[in-house]
């Protein structure tokens, strides 16, 4: 702890007349039991060291100088660690080391930086204004003092303040003994103890030195301080130390240790009880005893030379076997005892990270040494090393064939296409001359040359694998694909193709302590044998685990056959479509949860009914049974929409309208049909008021409201849907907008879709046009995005990006021409012109013909909420870099914004056989990207990701499911 005090804390009678200290020389005894282990001279050493402290959680030294530079010292040898800037201009009055890294103290800040030396935060505020120390209240709580009428509790969680207001002339120094007091000493000699959990009211005030205080320690109920008394016009050190029993402040008083010199800094042994070091600013340390007061003069003191500069600061490991200590000449000085040659800072030190060394390859004189096996260092972008040749040398081109002898061209007899001439002896047999290549016959293009092949090898990591767990034998090839800790899962069977969409759903904290906390009694219940997968995942250690019992019970609902979900356990003939099938898999085990956790709270409140009342009779409860195959079914889907690309329920009833619209229909169809959209209605209507939501809905659920407007009468239905996975619709060629957009456009258009399309009007009592839109109302914590692919257009989107073409208007001339149908017109993409229609102007199509657009999943979305329904999403970076954040916070209160960050992408690798692969980011003490492909993990960089992963080691269709999660 540094000796801060100015003037001001002084009388002003005796500025003129302050006597500073006693110097003395004293002859260090020969026989001291400690000695100096390292000395070294701290960064720009023309500044004195203000600040100096032991790490508590690894082995290093702290040290702070009057310039603003924090530098750090490893192990007892002293080797520079980090060094970094806090301030330009204010010295470093204290420092304090926590869990997660260290916080500074200067003048008028606090910063906090991580021990590699990255800054996570500055604190500055108006009521810092002459700090002087820190103190630990608790894991979240900081206490600072400084020369002013306030101490300023930090909360470290949260980075903010709360003020305590002070009657003392300032806190120069803060220390605790371990209980519950906090001793608070001000530079002109009081002293107040505080309750570190309520220190706004002191418990004890007193004067301990007449004149001013230089420091004091606290251990356990034992206190020691050391200063300067008054004597007439001067302040005068004093050659002792003050001993108090914070017990008996009021009777016993103090007592005094005398000392062969004046003490300027104090500090307890943590580890030795009564033990305590005392340093005078000529470097004389005296140990002493504090419990034994008839061993005064048998002290240990030893002398740190530090050739004429004064010591300024001085702290003693939690250990206490190295002492520390800084002068004004910015030398630092580490010192043990004698016998103790690699003192330990602390007794149990945690691993300290250092840069990985640069291994070159070695090579002795005996040995063949290739000079490309040497790595050379980075150098900027669009450099290039001085030996490096160009491009050109580097084709492969054949050799030119050998010139024809001119004499041999004019003695040639032709008989048909063969000609003969005699051999004019001008060269030997097979002698062939050298020919001098120019650079214009190496850059000529060779048309006989093989196009290159564009198509890069797939890696190991992303084909399909036959891998075993063998609990016997030992498993060196397992090891040696899996090497990150984290557990896989054995693909054993063919409905194994769900353990990249497993991995995902197990990487969710939310949905995984959903599903680990689920019980029911049914037999096979998809959500308890998900959540038994979770904890055997959390419980085996890294070992691979088997999703057998959870299989079985899938192939076990009946819904999930119907879907196509349930492979064969044999192979057969037909291609089995990957893309769609995990897609359809996703959307499937989404509902089916929700359901199960729906039925389950059901049957819970039904048997607390019953528990309540066992005397009255049973309550009927209205439920939805649907049969199926004889058997009636206890759950049936009718609040969420089901594995429907569609907008909401109300597109069912649109499929009908297609499957009718070309087909001639007589009234009682026609009855038949209405009467089926009318128990449609009804159905949506009872499941608004009576729907429910599960753990499930509240993480996946997107809330939105579907208007269907009629093209002729205007008459406007609205409904309510939910769905749990966005599927991305993909525009056809004739609408350009949609077909040439982006990632994020897509997303936008598929959360808030707007089309026209034939439905039955009961007002105009016939399929008439009716313009369909989506108004969003409610974003999930956690977006899910099924992105297709399944067509040849989608896997071009996702394959090569778009490329913007000019429209068939524009091409035809026939943009300005008014439609024949005019606002009655249902044709998707018509090139003619409508009123209620923006046309495009020729200039705009002509510049869109050059634009490119590549398909590149984004790290982070923002996305705003409008008041109408409407979304604007974008890149968050972009938009970080283009556009002030302040503006935003001057939009209307109407809109919501949420940020959503990439946490998992399911990825079809296109490879015989196909193979379905999983990148998941998990996040803990810092995020880390892995490629789950069953048994095999392996960690991935973001470049890998979001680049080299979907496009270059794919060939076909990729992103198949992403997750966004806040």
């Amino acid at each position: 702890m540094a000796y801060h005090f100015t003037n001001i804390n002084m009388p002003a009678d005796m500025n003129d007349q302050y006597i500073p200290e006693y110097r003395s020389y004293i002859m260090q005894n020969p026989e001291a039991d400690y000695e100096v282990r390292s000395t070294v001279l701290d960064d720009s050493g023309e500044f004195a060291v203000s600040a100096v402290t032991f790490d508590k959680y690894e082995e290093l030294i702290w040290v702070g100088n009057s310039g603003g530079h924090v530098t750090s010292y490893y192990g007892p040898q002293m080797r520079k660690y980090t060094a970094f800037q806090v301030h330009m201009t204010d010295e470093i009055r204290d420092i304090i080391t926590l869990d997660l890294g260290l916080f500074i103290l200067s003048k008028s800040q606090l910063r906090h930086q991580i021990r590699r030396g990255i800054p996570r935060h500055t604190h500055t505020s108006e009521n810092m204004i002459d700090m002087q120390c820190i103190f630990q209240a608790s894991q979240t709580k900081l206490l600072m003092g400084g020369h002013q009428d306030k101490l300023i509790d930090f909360d470290v969680s949260e980075m903010k303040e709360s003020i305590i207001p002070i009657p003392e002339d300032g806190c120069a120094v803060l220390r605790s003994g371990g209980g519950y007091l906090v001793a608070c000493g001000s530079a002109n000699g009081t002293i107040s103890l505080r309750d570190i959990r309520s220190p706004v009211k002191a418990e004890h005030t007193f004067k301990a030195h007449t004149a001013c205080l230089s420091d004091l320690d606290v251990q356990g109920d034992l206190m020691i301080t050391s200063g300067f008394a008054q004597a007439g016009n001067m302040a005068v050190a004093e050659s002792y130390i003050k001993v108090w029993d914070v017990r008996h402040l009021k009777k016993s008083g103090s007592w005094n240790l005398p000392l062969a010199s004046p003490p300027l800094l104090l500090h307890f042994l943590p580890s030795v009880s009564g033990r305590a070091l005392a340093m005078a600013s000529a470097g004389e340390v005296a140990m002493l005893n504090i419990n034994n007061r008839s061993e005064s003069d048998k002290q240990s003191v030893f002398q740190v030379d530090t050739q004429g500069s004064s010591c300024t600061v001085m702290d003693v490991s939690s250990s206490s076997q190295a002492f520390v200590f800084g002068d004004q000449g910015g030398h630092v000085y580490l010192f043990s005892s004698k016998h103790n040659n690699e003192p330990m800072f602390n007794n149990f030190s945690r691993e300290t990270q250092f840069a990985s060394p640069v291994r070159l390859p070695f090579a002795g004189f005996s040995e063949s040494f290739k000079f490309s096996s040497m790595p050379l260092p980075p150098i900027a972008t669009g450099n290039r090393w001085f030996h490096e040749l160009p491009d050109e040398f580097f084709k492969k081109i054949h050799r030119k064939p050998k010139p024809i002898d001119p004499e041999i061209l004019k003695t040639m007899k032709m008989k048909g296409p063969i000609g003969y001439a005699p051999n004019p002896g001008t060269s030997r047999r097979n002698e062939y001359p050298y020919i001098d290549d120019t650079m214009e016959d190496l850059n000529r293009p060779n048309t006989n040359e093989d196009p290159p092949v564009s198509v890069k090898p797939i890696p190991s990591e992303y084909q399909k694998m036959d891998l075993r767990f063998n609990k016997t034998e030992p498993n060196e090839v397992l090891e040696r694909c899996n090497r990150t800790g984290l557990p896989g899962i054995e693909a054993t069977v063919p409905n194994s193709y769900c353990n990249p969409m497993i991995q995902v759903l197990y990487n969710m904290p939310p949905l995984k302590s959903t599903l680990i906390a689920h019980t029911c009694a049914k037999e096979f219940c998809l959500t308890c044998e998900l959540g038994f997968l979770f904890r055997m995942l959390d419980t085996s250690g890294g070992a691979p685990c088997q999703a057998n019992n959870f299989l079985r019970a899938f192939r076990t609902v009946p819904e999930a056959a119907a879907l196509g979900l349930i492979l064969p356990d044999r192979g057969t003939d037909r291609k089995i479509d990957l893309v769609a099938l995990i897609q359809s898999w996703n959307r499937f085990i989404l509902h089916q949860i929700h359901y199960e956790l729906l039925e389950t709270r059901k049957k819970e409140k039904e048997l607390a009914i019953l528990a309540q009342n066992a005397s009255t009779p049973k309550p009927r409860v209205k439920t939805h049974l649907k049969k199926q195959n004889g058997q009636i079914d206890d759950y049936a889907y009718t609040d969420l929409e089901f594995l429907s690309p569609l907008d909401s329920e109300h597109e069912l009833r649109n499929g009908l309208d297609e499957k009718w619209k070309d087909t001639k229909v007589d009234e009682v169809t026609l009855l038949n049909a209405e009467n089926h959209h009318n128990n449609i209605d009804k159905e949506l209507s009872n499941s608004k008021h009576e729907r429910e939501d599960s753990e499930i809905s509240k993480l996946f659920a997107i809330a939105r409201q579907q208007l269907n407007r009629c093209l002729k009468c205007n008459k406007e239905e609205e409904r309510e849907s939910v769905v749990l996975a966005c599927a991305l619709q993909y525009a056809s060629n004739r609408d350009s907008e949609r077909a040439n957009s982006g990632f994020l456009e897509l997303v936008r258009a598929s959360l808030c879709a707007r089309r026209s399309t034939p439905a039955w009007c009961e007002r105009c009592a016939k399929f008439t046009p009716t313009m369909q839109r989506g108004r969003l109302v409610r974003l999930p914590p956690i977006l899910a995005i099924n992105c297709g692919g399944v067509s040849a257009e989608e896997k071009l989107f996702w394959a090569k990006g778009t490329t913007k073409e000019t429209t068939e208007a524009v091409k035809r001339g026939g943009s300005a021409k008014p439609c024949r149908y005019g606002l009655h017109c249902a044709r998707p993409g018509c090139r003619f012109k409508h009123p209620d229609r923006p046309t495009s102007s020729p200039q705009n199509n002509t510049k869109s013909e050059t634009q490119d657009t590549s398909c590149v999943i984004p790290h982070q979305l923002n996305i705003r909420l409008q008041s109408d329904g409407d979304i604007a999403i974008s890149d968050k970076r972009e938009l970080s870099e283009k556009q002030d954040l302040s503006k935003h916070k001057k939009k209307s209160t109407s809109q919501s914004e949420a940020e959503y960050t990439l946490t998992a992408v399911i990825l079809c690798i296109e490879d015989n056989p196909r193979n379905l692969v999983a990148y998941v980011r998990v996040a803990d003490e810092d995020v880390h990207w892995y490629l789950y492909n069953d048994l095999s993990i392996v960690e991935v960089s973001e470049e890998e990701l979001l680049f080299y992963g979907p496009f270059a080691y794919c060939n076909g269709p990729v992103e198949e499911d992403a997750k966004f999660m806040r």
